[in-house]
């Protein structure tokens, strides 16, 4: 069980290190102002950010109680912190501005830097869990 846990935590981490390095890359090419990209990124966001890092948080804390790792490590504890800032950026910044492009709206620079604070908050949740430090 832990070594199925444990491919799934990590090979859904990946999928989700390179969906947020997508969802950056729309962002930039004018998902604010083009309504079919801002439609393919609320769906990879949506789908593939929130959601499957939910499964992944699942996954994680699973693997831990399996493999015996206490919940106070702190690098356990910085990776469970830091989810709330991409979870305040997705709802406040990226689907708030998606929104607003489906309604016809502009969208602006929130929904670059949102997409921006996803990104680098999840390449910091995936360094701390492959290097496990101790703080």
């Amino acid at each position: 069980m832990q070594t199925g846990l444990n491919h799934l935590h990590s090979n859904f981490a990946n999928i989700l290190l390179f969906v947020t390095f997508i969802n950056l890359i729309l962002a930039v090419l004018g998902a604010g102002k083009k309504p079919g990209l801002a439609k393919i990124m609320k769906m990879t966001h949506r789908i593939g950010v929130l959601a499957l890092g939910r499964v992944i948080y699942v996954a994680g804390l699973g693997l831990a109680m399996v493999g015996g790792y206490d919940f106070t490590s702190p690098w356990i504890l910085a990776g469970l912190l830091l989810w709330g800032p991409v979870e305040i950026a997705g709802k406040r910044m990226i689907s708030a501005e998606l929104d607003g492009v489906a309604e016809g709206d502009a969208g602006s620079a929130k929904l670059i830097a949102g997409a921006a604070i996803q990104l680098v908050v999840i390449v910091t949740v995936y360094g701390l869990m492959h290097m496990k430090p101790v703080l």
